[in-house]
């Protein structure tokens, strides 16, 4: 039964089209992988904030990265069926504690156990939903009225300003025992007011542009681009069996990165400024639109000005946030071979439904390995094993 279970890749793929609020109405539905990609932007832009230790920030952002991924086994189970039953609530808790470390043995990855930087991790999770909950409202979605003002995040809210702390037990605790919940590396404890006032005021400074200024206004703020980027779809209308947005796709390759991180012994510094690059390479996309590759290679103009209007936009962005972008150049490096790993998984999603739009060469793949295989074969080695366990899936010769 077992081998019926998604390999690694396949566990991504899964959370690229798992719904979450799967016991909602609603009008736009949000993937996993997106959730996951507001999830992890949110944390690049908080941990400054806190005066966190480059240990802690680098954790906080991992686990971002890692906590949606567990769902590619468990679904997004019924909230209101958790609400109402304790006895189904306490269930889905100990399954999801063990599936949550499963998932992390097969990654060979390992993700903070701190309660601080759990709970943190658990404040922006609430948040990125309250996102979710107040865009369905703003498009008439009356389902929401009711729980638009009282979601998670404002729970935890009210707990904050209340002076509690909202450290949190790590979902393993009980399948690993307590034996195994050493230490962490926050050197001090989280300051809770100061992220609820940095997230408000993220959520503030949107609300005040659309409300003076309309999409255009907002659309310039970190949170409206954040949005869009689940907005905007890749290849436009070519991808008409498996709609990808820009912010599934920038969750893949920051995932990708997460991965090359470990293979790589990245240090925690380098790291961060990887994920950093990772998440906001394509951030610019929801100013400037997408425009696909061939069109890129072809029209040089058109592709430099895109290039040089990303990179203003994402400067600006980040110099909102307190932090510089990287230059490091075999950083850039690693995101471009992980964007293009992402497309070769999305061609092959396309292919095998059908859409002969994608039955051509991935040239963009075949150039990014031309280029980088022969001065970096590691990275290519952990990719390659990769993608042979996620073929072997459907040839039916994967060994467990």
């Amino acid at each position: 039964m077992d081998a019926m279970l998604p390999s690694r890749l396949g566990k991504l793929r899964i959370i690229c089209s798992l719904p979450l609020f799967s016991d909602a109405i609603c009008l736009k539905k949000q993937s996993a992988a997106e959730h996951g990609f507001t999830q992890v932007l949110l944390s690049i832009a908080l941990a400054p904030q806190l005066g966190l230790s480059k240990e802690a920030e680098c954790e906080l952002i991992e686990l971002a990265i890692f906590a949606e991924l567990p769902k590619a086994l468990l679904g997004d189970p019924s909230f209101y069926l958790r609400q109402r039953h304790p006895e189904a609530s306490a269930l889905y808790k100990d399954v999801r504690g063990r599936l949550f470390k499963e998932t992390e043995d097969s990654f060979r990855m390992k993700t903070s156990r701190s309660p601080e930087l759990y709970g943190l991790q658990q404040l922006v999770d609430a948040f990125a939903a309250m996102l979710f909950i107040e865009k369905e409202c703003l498009l008439g979605n009356s389902y929401f009225l009711a729980e638009r003002y009282r979601t998670h995040y404002h729970v935890m809210r009210r707990r904050v300003l209340a002076g509690e702390s909202l450290s949190a037990t790590h979902p393993v605790h009980k399948a690993e025992g307590a034996k195994n919940q050493e230490g962490h590396s926050v050197a001090s404890e989280i300051d809770w007011r100061k992220a609820v006032a940095f997230l408000d005021g993220l959520f503030d400074d949107a609300t005040r542009a659309r409300l003076e200024g309309g999409i255009g206004e907002y659309s310039a703020t970190f949170v409206g681009m954040m949005e869009k980027l689940k907005e905007h779809y890749r290849y436009k209308g070519w991808s008409y069996l498996f709609p990808e947005s820009v912010g599934e796709h920038t969750y893949q390759v920051v995932f990708m990165a997460r991965i090359l991180a470990s293979a790589l012994g990245l240090r925690p510094q380098e790291r961060i400024e990887l994920y950093r690059l990772a998440t906001m390479h394509d951030l610019a996309e929801s100013y400037a639109s997408d425009v696909v590759y061939p069109v890129k290679v072809r029209e040089k103009d058109l592709g430099k000005m895109h290039a040089d209007l990303e990179e203003k936009v994402i400067d600006d962005i980040c110099s909102r946030l307190g932090f510089t972008i990287s230059s490091d150049k075999f950083l850039a490096t690693i995101v471009e071979i992980c964007d293009r790993f992402s497309a070769q998984l999305y061609f092959d999603r396309e292919r095998r439904g059908g859409n002969t739009h994608f039955d051509v060469p991935n040239t963009s793949m075949d150039r990014t390995r031309e280029t980088y295989k022969p001065k970096h074969p590691e990275i290519f080695l952990v990719l390659d094993e990769l993608w042979d366990e996620f073929q072997a899936c459907f040839m039916g010769t994967r060994k467990n």
